[in-house]
């Protein structure tokens, strides 16, 4: 009698055997993505988990309505004075950018669910029907809280763009701005979810991962801003790229400007231009990579994944 070839591993519970579809890895991938999803919103978990998430995501959204309420009053306007309120507030990039303290507490305080915790306790909460690779593991998870970063992001933006198109407003000039600030709203994810959960793998307690990824992000933002200021006052302020560069926020900010022919969020950033945009763009590939690969070894190391 012929024993039946194995497919690939199952995790045997010990008291019963498994004789259901074993699923690829493709929906093992996909399952721990929407799980890991929902709990960076607090989904599956218990409603103290809740608050902060949903708290900072409605915090975020107020500054859209007030600008998407600003539309609403500038449409009763002549186009002339439209014109002369709204354009200093036509540049979408600079929401993420002056919200950049509230999206920083989302990603401390909710980094640490998605990384600090598998370390902490070397369980998850799903049962794995063939092992993952850790790589695979790791970028899923970073893919979960990049996406969740974006959205607290984008839909806010995207509200204000979509009150924006119903208004006698310019829309090429609104739809080109949304969908750059939207490219610059996604590499800024890409970025903070990489910082915050190689930061969050250096210690395996929450609270102190929430004050590491919170000391990391604002120091350096106050750092670079200083130094910002003093170059925009010297008579080299296209030197300020290089500074901008230490934190993800002006570095994104450049990117974006230079890339699209943006104007900054703050005066003080330069706007890259010549081989300043492709030094702009290394540098933000660097701040994507470099962290990733940082993680995925320290994974191997503390969790031997």
């Amino acid at each position: 009698m012929s024993t039946p070839s194995r497919q690939g591993v199952i995790h045997d519970l010990g008291y019963r055997g498994f004789q259901g579809r074993r699923l690829g890895t493709g929906a093992i991938l996909r399952e721990l993505f929407t799980v890991s999803l929902g709990h960076a919103f607090g989904v599956g978990r218990s409603g103290k988990s809740k608050v902060m998430p949903w708290l900072i995501a409605g915090l975020m959204l107020i500054p859209a309505v007030v600008l998407a309420g600003i539309i609403v009053q500038l449409g009763r306007m002549s186009l002339t004075d439209q014109a002369e309120l709204f354009a200093p507030l036509s540049n979408y990039f600079g929401f993420p950018y002056w919200t950049q303290l509230l999206i920083t507490v989302f990603v401390a305080t909710q980094a640490p669910v998605l990384f600090a915790r598998d370390l902490r306790y070397r369980t998850i909460v799903l049962y794995f029907a063939r092992p993952v690779s850790r790589t695979m593991f790791v970028l899923t998870r970073l893919a979960a809280l990049a996406t969740a970063i974006f959205l607290v992001v984008a839909v806010p933006m995207t509200i204000w763009y979509g009150v924006a198109m119903t208004s006698e407003l310019d829309r090429g000039v609104h739809t080109r701005n949304y969908l750059s600030a939207l490219f610059g709203a996604l590499l800024l994810a890409l970025i903070l979810a990489a910082i915050a959960g190689l930061v969050c793998t250096l210690t395996t307690r929450s609270g102190l991962a929430v004050a590491a990824v919170i000391i990391v992000l604002m120091v350096t933002s106050g750092i670079v801003t200083s130094a910002l200021s003093i170059t925009y006052q010297s008579e080299h302020p296209a030197r300020g790229q290089i500074p901008a560069s230490f934190n993800p926020f002006t570095a994104v900010a450049e990117l974006v400007a230079g890339l699209f022919d943006q104007p900054t969020p703050n005066p003080t950033i330069p706007r890259p231009t010549g081989v300043g945009v492709p030094a702009a763009a290394a540098v933000c590939v660097v701040w994507v990579v470099a962290p990733t690969l940082l993680l995925i070894q320290r994974m191997r190391k503390a969790a031997s994944l």
